[in-house]
């Protein structure tokens, strides 16, 4: 009979003993349970052990059989054959972020090992450095001109409330379809942001022009939207709770009413704001954490890419 890879379960782990797979999948279902365990989202569950499937190929195509056994030099040729892979979906290299994940993948892999008696992987390979996405961002001009295109007629006061939520506020999409009437606090000049991207409430304040947009939209041009359900801030021409859809549809109109070819040849998108205002507060010397804070990063890491546009 010959040797295979030997796992076990989380009941394995209680205390039954582990017998020999000839396959990785009992190795995978292990790593799920314990994943699953100590709190992963249901996705992260599935997606981690799937992305080990090439992993145990490797150790296979290595006479690899036990996992107490896998030389540093396994892991590394590994880990150069990700180097090498190309993007199933760009056709490129595989990006150092992606790289990156592959080794926390590896290390938390080995954290499940260890823990369950299994041994742990010897990894002595570092993380690649960081790439920061080129990002398109606007210029303060820029921003005059969008807010010049709004509309003279009442809409125009929706379109007005929308750029002062995505770029006055630095809101991520989600966050201003989500907001309702009462989280605008107009007397503190406060936007209170309760559905974030890390499932953190905060509050996002806003200026005296900003202010004046939310007051003449809610009082001017709301009401007229209002069919039954009274309380989204941003309503649709049906009176329901704007789409994503439906607010790049009203940028790319302020874009074209620009009449600036070269700002309507850019990819610019709901998130273009946020980087625009980002990278603003930043030239006018507002510090880093402050900015984290306001943009709702969960770390100041993410809101340090802003730092090489500075000089934009």
């Amino acid at each position: 009979m010959k040797a295979g890879i030997t796992c076990i379960t989380s009941g394995e782990a209680r205390g039954v003993k582990a017998k020999p797979s000839y396959t990785y999948k009992r190795v995978l279902e292990g790593y799920k349970e314990w994943l699953d365990i100590i709190g992963y989202s249901k996705d992260t569950i599935n997606s981690l052990p799937a992305q080990l499937k090439p992993f145990f190929l490797h150790l296979k195509n290595e006479n690899i059989t036990s996992l107490q056994e896998v030389p540093k030099q396994t892991i590394r040729n590994y880990y150069q054959s990700l180097k090498q892979k190309k993007s199933n979906h760009t056709g490129e290299l595989l990006k150092n972020s992606t790289l990156n994940g592959h080794l926390r993948n590896l290390r938390l892999f080995s954290d499940y090992l260890e823990e369950t008696g299994q041994g742990n992987l010897l990894i002595d390979i570092q993380y690649e450095p960081k790439e920061y996405p080129e990002r398109e961002v606007l210029t303060l001009h820029e921003v005059d001109q969008l807010y010049s295109a709004c509309s003279e007629q009442v809409n125009g006061l929706r379109e007005r409330a929308i750029l002062s939520l995505y770029y006055g506020c630095g809101l991520r999409c989600k966050e201003g379809i989500n907001l309702n009437v009462n989280d605008i606090l107009l007397d503190k000049q406060l936007v209170h942001i309760r559905k974030a991207k890390n499932q953190k409430a905060r509050y996002v304040p806003f200026v005296e022009g900003q202010k004046k947009d939310f007051e003449h939209y809610l009082k001017y041009y709301r009401p007229h939207l209002i069919n039954g359900d009274n309380v989204p801030f941003l309503l649709n021409n049906q009176g329901r709770r704007l789409t994503s859809t439906s607010l790049s549809k009203t940028l790319k109109t302020l874009i074209e009413r620009t009449g600036n070819e070269e700002l309507q040849e850019r990819k610019i998108g709901l998130h273009t704001l946020r980087h625009s205002i980002a990278t603003h507060l930043l030239q006018c010397g507002m510090e880093i954490d402050a900015i984290s804070q306001f943009l709702g990063h969960s770390g100041i890491r993410s809101t340090q890419t802003y730092l090489h546009l500075v000089h934009l």
